[in-house]
């Protein structure tokens, strides 16, 4: 919860901060960069920001504020754990997508890798 409280607030308090700096009459160009910054995460945070995930007959689905991205399983090569936690989307055209940024409990796990075998996906977690 606190992960997704932190992306959800860093948007509006960049804005804020560009506000505050355009307000103490600070150069042109801070709140210019503040207000930039703030656009290009907020765009991140909503579109691809992954709160969770669902595994579908048709592939895996990632959901974020305001888009459920499906990435078919005939494109998916290989759902890899990184050094940290989380899980990586590996497509046959070797684009990678941040599948969440959990700690996936056992139940889920087994359910991934089931479905993984399922449908000839390399599962490495």
């Amino acid at each position: 919860m606190v992960r997704v409280s932190l992306a959800l607030l860093t948007p509006p308090l960049l804005a804020g901060m560009a506000l505050l700096t355009w307000s103490v009459d600070a150069p042109t160009t801070v709140p210019v960069v503040f207000g930039i910054f703030a656009a290009f995460l907020a765009v991140i945070v909503i579109y691809d920001f992954p709160l969770a995930i669902e595994l579908t007959p048709e592939g895996l689905e990632r959901l974020c504020l305001l888009r459920r991205h499906l990435l078919p399983w005939s494109e998916v090569a290989a759902i890899i754990k990184p050094k940290r936690r989380g899980l990586i989307v590996v497509t046959r055209k070797r684009k990678k997508h941040v599948l969440i940024d959990r700690i996936l409990e056992q139940p889920e796990r087994e359910m991934l890798m089931n479905q993984g075998e399922l449908h000839g996906v390399q599962v490495e977690l």
